[in-house]
């Protein structure tokens, strides 16, 4: 089936909150934003909270609107509808974005922060206030990074110590070019396919494992398929809340300012939850019979540089100043 077919039905979605399209002029604004998770997952909460900033600061004329849990499709539907100006807003991981704009995949390479506080004065500096403004090349506004942890590897076989324990093991990768030769790097076959489907594959033996964190691994239910996590922490892939630029173009300055804004302070909010979130869930996992495990960090960190040499050298120049932001 081509990919177009496959995206009739969100684009239908999407055509009809077009219908209803704001304008400048309306007294009431309504936005649609899309999110793969459901609500009480921090991503959303995060969105939740900075809606509830853009109504009291426009005394509720403009209301932000949240479809859960895929409602609206899969996040490449939800990229391409913001693209089309048939959805307002949605909540993504950058390597989804990425795969629109190639210069945010510098941000999936593995271990290219140094730790948290070096992430986010990435994020939140220059390199990336310059990464979110490049997205209205391609249609898009760019509002803010999302706190999303560590992404690590978890299956139904057994422990992940060193890279060769992933050897010969069916591996789902998101839909980016770096992680789907990322995880070849390490021995295992990739197997791009949408978060919703994972669930089923795991259970069915199609794939083996996937990677994401911790929370994810608990909400989406994998644990209940695939029960050994081992906790490499590979890479640390930021969320990213979008909004569509002809959205964008129909707001006011002043509007355009308060979404702005609102986005920019619940970062602080999300990321807090995100934290709690994380302590909670793997509590929960683990009284749930799941086996965590440490791994040998220094064995994953290996050939980084060939890696980088070979994959990741159109990031040259990004790769240098990140490494320079102390």
């Amino acid at each position: 089936m081509s990919k177009k077919r496959l995206l009739v039905i969100p684009l239908l979605i999407g055509l009809f909150f077009t219908q209803h399209a704001i304008t400048a002029q309306q007294s009431k604004l309504i936005l649609h934003c899309a999110d793969v998770h459901a609500f009480g997952y921090p991503t959303i909460e995060g969105v939740l909270y900075m809606a509830k900033l853009v109504k009291a600061r426009t005394n509720g004329r403009i209301e932000i609107v949240i479809y859960p849990e895929g409602s609206l499709g899969s996040e490449a539907s939800v990229v391409e509808m913001l693209q089309l100006g048939a959805l307002d807003m949605g909540r993504v991981s950058v390597s989804q974005a990425a795969e629109v704009n190639p210069e945010l995949s510098v941000l999936i390479l593995p271990f290219i922060f140094k730790d948290e506080t070096h992430k986010w004065k990435v994020l939140e500096g220059a390199i990336g206030s310059g990464l979110l403004n490049s997205l209205r090349n391609y249609d898009l506004i760019g509002l803010c990074f999302q706190e999303s942890g560590h992404r690590s590897f978890y299956n139904s076989k057994g422990p992940i110590y060193r890279p060769e324990d992933l050897r010969g093991l069916k591996i789902r990768v998101q839909p980016s070019q770096i992680m789907f030769q990322l995880v070849e790097y390490f021995g295992a076959s990739p197997v791009p396919i949408d978060y919703n489907d994972v669930y089923p594959a795991l259970a069915a033996g199609v794939i083996d494992g996937a990677e994401n964190n911790i929370p994810s691994y608990l909400t989406s239910g994998h644990y209940k398929v695939a029960g050994y996590f081992s906790y490499d922490k590979h890479t640390s892939i930021p969320e990213i809340v979008l909004l569509s630029k002809k959205t964008w173009l129909k707001l006011t300055d002043l509007d355009r300012k308060i979404i702005m804004a609102a986005a920019k302070e619940s970062v602080s909010y999300q990321r807090e939850l995100w934290s709690e979130f994380e302590v909670t869930s793997r509590k929960k996992l683990e009284q749930a019979g799941c086996k965590f495990n440490e791994v040998d960090e220094e064995a994953f960190r290996l050939g980084l540089k060939k890696f980088y040499h070979k994959y990741a050298k159109r990031y040259e120049k990004t790769i240098s100043q990140i490494q320079k932001v102390k």
